[in-house]
């Protein structure tokens, strides 16, 4: 097992960041390393004690490139093209515009022009991991075998996000790409029960560095005993 650069596990805790920017396209990426952290994220929790995971880990030039057309239609199709259309639930979900203070909007500003920027230099990451499930896709968002599907496979990327952020190397769970969930499917022959439900980039970051981000005050967002008794400030 190769070292961890960073031991400690609150700053592993607290400054593992969507990595966009600060990704170097140029270090290479050993598949050990990636294996290595993959076996750490299987010890994540999953539904019904079953490892409905399948990991797809793409370092094959053609076909990041392929993943990177999807991933650029995406950003168009649900992204770009609303905002500019001025689509009334992208609008409120994410242009800086609607956001309630300077500050806000230009952190909002940043983070579409980060993931802007992964868009156009996808298929220059030096691995792209896909994440897919064999689970049964549930019928509706919320309650029944949907905290089953998700519970699973979201725990194991955040463990795998942790691992890499504890080597030195960044991610960001890309989820959009589940829009060509069957696109990704025929663009890496994979089986139909291997559903794509993110994607995860990986490189090395430049630097080491990173701050925990802007969180609103816990007793703002925790309570107990019900809604009315704020966790302490």
């Amino acid at each position: 097992m190769s070292t961890a650069v960073i031991r400690d596990i609150d700053e592993v805790l607290t400054t593992t960041r969507a990595v966009r920017n600060r990704m170097d396209f140029d270090r290479p990426v050993s598949r050990a390393v990636v294996e290595e952290c993959l076996r750490l994220a299987q010890q994540a929790p999953m539904g019904s004690n079953l490892e409905d995971w399948r990991i797809v880990a793409v370092d094959d030039p053609a076909l990041k490139g392929k993943l990177a057309e999807l991933y650029t239609e995406v950003w168009y199709q649900t992204v770009e093209g609303p905002l500019a259309s001025g689509e009334a639930a992208t609008t409120t979900r994410l242009s800086p515009s609607v956001r309630p203070d300077p500050v806000a909007q230009a952190r909002q500003a940043r983070i579409l022009k980060a993931v802007k920027y992964l868009v156009d230099h996808l298929e220059e990451v030096p691995v792209l991991v896909v994440l897919c499930s064999t689970k049964p896709i549930p019928e509706h968002p919320v309650g029944g075998t949907a905290s089953g599907y998700y519970g699973s496979i979201f725990p194991f990327a955040w463990s795998f996000q942790l691992a890499l952020r504890s080597r030195g190397l960044g991610s960001v769970m890309a989820t959009a790409l589940a829009h060509k969930a069957r696109k990704v499917q025929a663009a890496l022959g994979l089986p139909d029960d291997w559903r794509p439900v993110t994607l995860l980039p990986v490189a090395y970051t430049k630097g080491l560095e990173f701050r925990p981000a802007a969180r609103a005050d816990l007793s703002e967002v925790a309570f107990w005993n019900g809604h009315t008794e704020r966790a302490a400030r």
